[in-house]
Protein backbone atom coordinates (compact mmCIF):
# COMPACT_ATOMS: atom_id res chain seq x y z
CA UNK A 1 0.00 0.00 0.00
CA UNK A 2 2.88 2.84 0.77
CA UNK A 3 3.93 1.62 -2.98
CA UNK A 4 0.74 2.51 -3.90
CA UNK A 5 0.19 6.03 -2.14
CA UNK A 6 3.90 7.26 -3.45
CA UNK A 7 3.46 6.09 -6.91
CA UNK A 8 -0.18 8.00 -7.00
CA UNK A 9 1.38 11.23 -5.55
CA UNK A 10 4.16 10.84 -7.74
CA UNK A 11 1.63 9.86 -10.80
CA UNK A 12 0.10 13.33 -10.02
CA UNK A 13 2.69 15.66 -10.24
CA UNK A 14 3.72 14.39 -13.38
CA UNK A 15 0.65 15.10 -15.08
CA UNK A 16 0.89 18.20 -13.73
CA UNK A 17 4.22 19.30 -14.89
CA UNK A 18 5.47 18.65 -11.27
CA UNK A 19 2.54 20.92 -9.74
CA UNK A 20 -0.44 20.51 -7.20
CA UNK A 21 -2.70 22.84 -6.30
CA UNK A 22 -3.73 22.49 -2.86
CA UNK A 23 -6.14 24.34 -0.52
CA UNK A 24 -5.16 24.97 2.84
CA UNK A 25 -6.57 26.33 5.82
CA UNK A 26 -9.54 29.05 5.30
CA UNK A 27 -9.61 28.35 1.65
CA UNK A 28 -6.30 29.52 0.81
CA UNK A 29 -5.01 27.96 -2.67
CA UNK A 30 -1.37 27.10 -3.18
CA UNK A 31 0.54 25.47 -6.04
CA UNK A 32 2.91 23.01 -4.07
CA UNK A 33 5.94 20.57 -5.33
CA UNK A 34 7.37 17.23 -3.30
CA UNK A 35 10.72 15.77 -3.73
CA UNK A 36 11.54 11.93 -3.31
CA UNK A 37 14.85 10.56 -2.77
CA UNK A 38 16.26 7.30 -3.84
CA UNK A 39 15.22 4.32 -1.75
CA UNK A 40 18.10 2.46 0.94
CA UNK A 41 18.46 -1.22 0.52
CA UNK A 42 17.25 -4.03 2.74
CA UNK A 43 20.84 -3.88 3.80
CA UNK A 44 21.10 -0.88 5.37
CA UNK A 45 17.49 -0.86 6.74
CA UNK A 46 19.23 -4.48 8.69
CA UNK A 47 22.61 -2.43 9.79
CA UNK A 48 20.20 0.38 11.06
CA UNK A 49 18.23 -2.02 12.75
CA UNK A 50 21.19 -3.76 14.63
CA UNK A 51 22.84 -0.56 15.60
CA UNK A 52 19.67 1.20 17.05
CA UNK A 53 18.75 -1.76 18.51
CA UNK A 54 15.11 -1.33 17.15
CA UNK A 55 12.96 -3.16 15.05
CA UNK A 56 11.05 -0.83 11.98
CA UNK A 57 7.75 -1.40 11.57
CA UNK A 58 7.25 -2.99 8.13
CA UNK A 59 5.43 -0.36 6.11
CA UNK A 60 7.55 2.27 7.20
CA UNK A 61 10.73 0.42 6.16
CA UNK A 62 8.77 -0.01 3.07
CA UNK A 63 8.51 3.58 2.73
CA UNK A 64 12.02 4.15 2.93
CA UNK A 65 13.21 1.52 0.46
CA UNK A 66 11.04 3.36 -2.06
CA UNK A 67 12.07 7.33 -0.85
CA UNK A 68 14.68 7.46 1.59
CA UNK A 69 12.80 10.41 3.25
CA UNK A 70 10.83 12.83 1.22
CA UNK A 71 9.32 16.72 1.01
CA UNK A 72 5.59 16.91 0.71
CA UNK A 73 4.39 20.20 -0.31
CA UNK A 74 6.50 22.53 -0.60
CA UNK A 75 5.15 25.92 -1.97
CA UNK A 76 6.70 29.03 -4.06
CA UNK A 77 8.33 30.31 -0.76
CA UNK A 78 9.84 27.16 -0.35
CA UNK A 79 8.11 26.47 2.69
CA UNK A 80 7.49 22.36 3.63
CA UNK A 81 4.22 21.12 4.58
CA UNK A 82 5.86 17.91 5.35
CA UNK A 83 9.41 16.77 5.51
CA UNK A 84 9.75 13.11 6.46
CA UNK A 85 13.71 12.75 7.01
CA UNK A 86 16.37 10.48 5.56
CA UNK A 87 17.21 7.18 7.35
CA UNK A 88 20.97 8.74 8.17
CA UNK A 89 18.49 11.73 10.04
CA UNK A 90 16.26 9.33 11.79
CA UNK A 91 19.71 7.55 13.29
CA UNK A 92 20.51 11.51 14.25
CA UNK A 93 17.75 12.39 16.06
CA UNK A 94 17.34 8.75 17.84
CA UNK A 95 20.92 9.36 18.75
CA UNK A 96 20.19 12.71 20.30
CA UNK A 97 17.43 11.42 22.17
CA UNK A 98 19.02 8.17 23.66
CA UNK A 99 15.00 6.42 23.89
CA UNK A 100 12.85 4.60 21.81
CA UNK A 101 11.57 7.03 20.43
CA UNK A 102 11.88 7.69 16.93
CA UNK A 103 11.62 11.09 14.86
CA UNK A 104 11.16 10.33 11.47
CA UNK A 105 9.78 13.63 10.34
CA UNK A 106 8.30 17.02 10.52
CA UNK A 107 5.75 19.02 9.98
CA UNK A 108 5.57 22.72 10.95
CA UNK A 109 6.68 23.21 14.57
CA UNK A 110 5.49 19.20 15.52
CA UNK A 111 7.60 16.35 15.22
CA UNK A 112 6.59 12.98 13.39
CA UNK A 113 7.83 9.95 15.39
CA UNK A 114 7.77 6.66 15.87
CA UNK A 115 6.92 4.81 19.28
CA UNK A 116 9.19 1.83 18.94
CA UNK A 117 7.73 -0.23 22.05
CA UNK A 118 4.38 -0.02 20.21
CA UNK A 119 5.89 -0.62 16.29
CA UNK A 120 4.77 -4.40 16.39
CA UNK A 121 1.00 -2.71 16.78
CA UNK A 122 -0.91 -0.87 14.21
CA UNK A 123 -1.10 2.13 16.12
CA UNK A 124 3.02 3.51 17.21
CA UNK A 125 2.89 7.59 15.69
CA UNK A 126 3.08 10.11 17.67
CA UNK A 127 3.08 14.00 17.18
CA UNK A 128 4.44 16.27 19.11
CA UNK A 129 5.70 19.75 19.21
CA UNK A 130 8.99 20.37 18.94
CA UNK A 131 10.74 20.70 22.46
CA UNK A 132 7.63 19.75 23.97
CA UNK A 133 7.85 16.79 26.46
CA UNK A 134 5.99 13.38 25.66
CA UNK A 135 3.37 13.92 28.25
CA UNK A 136 1.41 16.70 25.77
CA UNK A 137 2.34 14.86 22.68
CA UNK A 138 -0.69 13.09 20.03
CA UNK A 139 -0.81 9.45 20.08
CA UNK A 140 -2.58 9.37 16.74
CA UNK A 141 -3.36 5.69 16.76
CA UNK A 142 -2.25 5.14 13.60
CA UNK A 143 0.47 3.09 11.54
CA UNK A 144 2.65 5.04 9.29
CA UNK A 145 0.95 4.05 6.34
CA UNK A 146 -2.32 5.23 7.10
CA UNK A 147 -0.54 8.67 8.69
CA UNK A 148 1.21 9.39 4.96
CA UNK A 149 -2.29 8.58 3.63
CA UNK A 150 -4.16 11.14 5.62
CA UNK A 151 -1.59 13.36 5.26
CA UNK A 152 -1.49 13.41 1.39
CA UNK A 153 -5.21 13.29 1.47
CA UNK A 154 -5.25 16.32 3.44
CA UNK A 155 -3.13 18.29 0.89
CA UNK A 156 -0.48 18.65 3.92
CA UNK A 157 -2.84 20.28 6.49
CA UNK A 158 -2.25 18.68 10.40
CA UNK A 159 -5.37 16.47 10.20
CA UNK A 160 -4.58 15.16 13.60
CA UNK A 161 -5.98 18.84 14.85
CA UNK A 162 -9.23 19.19 12.55
CA UNK A 163 -11.38 18.38 15.58
CA UNK A 164 -10.17 20.90 17.81
CA UNK A 165 -10.21 22.85 14.80
CA UNK A 166 -13.77 21.97 14.68
CA UNK A 167 -15.11 22.14 17.61
CA UNK A 168 -13.65 25.97 17.78
CA UNK A 169 -15.85 26.65 14.80
CA UNK A 170 -18.81 24.85 16.45
CA UNK A 171 -18.59 26.74 19.09
CA UNK A 172 -18.25 29.99 17.56
CA UNK A 173 -21.20 29.32 15.27
CA UNK A 174 -23.01 28.61 18.64
CA UNK A 175 -22.11 32.09 20.41
CA UNK A 176 -23.07 33.89 16.84
CA UNK A 177 -25.84 32.58 16.66
CA UNK A 178 -26.80 32.97 20.29
CA UNK A 179 -26.64 36.92 19.98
Amino acid sequence: MIEKIINSLRKRLWENNNVIEVCKNEGEVYRTTCTFFDGVSKNQLNVFEEEMHVSLPEDYKQFLQLTNGCNLFIDADKKIAGNLYSLEDVRETAYKSQSLYMTIGSVGEEEIIIDSKKSAHSAYIIVKKRNASFQDAHVLHMNFQKWLDCFIVSQGNCFWHWNELCNKVHSTDKKTTAQ
